[in-house]
């Protein structure tokens, strides 16, 4: 008898950009970003985006947001020397691996602290680390000046240019260090500064301090955002804070006094979600019915088709067309598949055979020679098993997760 095959996922080490393209990948193994079978991420991540931009669903915790620019900081203060010596980029991998080994220590024995690389011990190393998962809120909160550039393009950049300006000083030049210095610090963009030590016994809770200048700088980059209400607004907070799901907070927030915006905005991703449930609920149940002529997802099927109305919070005023003003990249048959399903909602899913083949074609666009129902891939199938995506979560426990470590912060 001839050995069983196996298979592994690998990939070859190029370079640090290629790393972070893998890692992205990798990404959508977590809950939020499971397989999306039908196409319909662009828009729900759209939707997050308007309610809280700079945040997604691999943050864990909010001191990640001084972690990094710390580094950097470290980095731009070493004497010129020794900065003519070390890689920028070399230099911040070290240090993250150095406080992800140290936080991994101290909160070994605390389920979901929220360490990155919780479970590493020296040297073992992660797909993807803090400075990647949290740059774009970074730059978002304007903490770090990115330029708009990657993590890589901007330390090449900045200290690239600035080691230049280092070398190109003469000898007995007359200029002080500390006004080099402070140019130097200046095109860093650095705005937050670490205080003595800060990295001995480093804790993943944020001092008042910091918590007082996170908050400040999420209210100025997203004040008019759900974002920066949650951190305004007591009673909504309240609400966020003790809900267990984003379509509870939504449905026990709209009687609350907020602004006609983030409302309007809350409420489009809740129904938007219930809306597109349905369609995961039919190709669920249609994929049963190929692979092992069950019925398993039937019932949820039909409960969808009977209470959808009533889910909704809005259903009468849902216009598909304000997605797509949020979702401006979404694709043309993505767009028609959202219509079409629409429009066989507001007439009560008369025939579900045509709604099917939607979905079969839909899944189709998406996957390519992948799609399951087109092709019959039904290897992955497993009876009674839910594929793909379900209600839309929109960064919800992210959110409440650093908007609580900012509360409970502050004096």
């Amino acid at each position: 008898m001839s050995a069983p095959l196996t298979a592994s996922l690998g990939w070859i080490d190029f370079s640090q950009n290629d790393r972070d393209r893998i890692g992205t990948v990798l990404d959508m193994l977590r809950p939020e970003g499971m397989v999306d079978e039908l196409g319909l991420s662009t828009i729900r991540d759209a939707l997050a985006n308007v309610m809280f931009p700079g945040i997604s669903t691999i943050q864990t915790r909010a001191k990640y947001f001084f972690i990094v620019p710390f580094i950097i900081w470290e980095y731009q203060h070493l004497p010129h020397k020794s900065r003519k010596e070390k890689n920028a980029s070399q230099y911040l991998r070290k240090r993250e691996y150095e406080i992800m080994w140290d936080l991994a220590d101290t909160y070994r024995s605390t389920d979901g602290s929220g360490v990155i690389g919780a479970t590493k011990i020296k040297p073992q190393k992660i797909a993807r680390r803090p400075s990647t998962i949290y740059w774009g809120g970074l730059s978002t909160f304007g903490i770090i000046d990115t330029l708009g550039l990657s993590v890589e393009a901007y330390l090449k950049q900045t200290f690239r240019q600035r080691m230049t300006d280092l070398l190109s000083e003469k000898e007995g030049d007359d200029s002080p260090a500390d006004d080099a210095d402070a140019g130097y610090e200046r095109s860093s963009g650095i705005r937050v500064t670490p205080p003595a030590r800060w990295d001995i016994d480093v804790r993943l809770e944020l001092t008042p301090e910091e918590a007082q200048l996170l908050k400040s700088r999420i209210i100025d980059a997203a004040g008019h955002h759900l974002l920066g209400h949650l951190l305004t607004d007591r009673s909504l907070w309240s609400c966020f804070s003790v809900a267990s799901t984003f379509r509870d907070f939504a449905r026990s927030a709209q009687s609350l006094s907020v602004g006609e915006d983030v409302r309007n905005a809350f409420i489009l991703a809740h129904d938007f979600s219930w809306l597109m449930y349905g369609a995961h609920c039919l190709y669920n149940h249609t994929l049963q019915q190929k692979a092992f002529s069950n019925d398993v997802h039937l019932h949820a099927w039909n409960s969808w088709v009977t209470e959808l109305p009533q889910q909704m919070i809005d259903f009468n005023r849902f216009n598909p067309e304000d997605l797509f003003r949020h979702a401006t990249t979404t694709r043309d048959t993505t767009a028609h598949f959202v219509r079409t399903w629409w429009s066989a909602a507001q007439d009560g899913f008369p025939n579900v055979k045509p709604l099917q083949e939607l979905i079969k074609d839909q899944e189709a666009r998406v996957k390519g020679q992948k799609a399951r129902l087109r092709w019959n891939k039904l290897e992955d199938v497993v009876e009674g098993k839910w594929i793909g995506l379900d209600h839309f979560a929109y960064r919800f426990n992210q959110v409440k997760t650093i908007i609580n470590d900012i509360q409970t912060a502050l004096p």
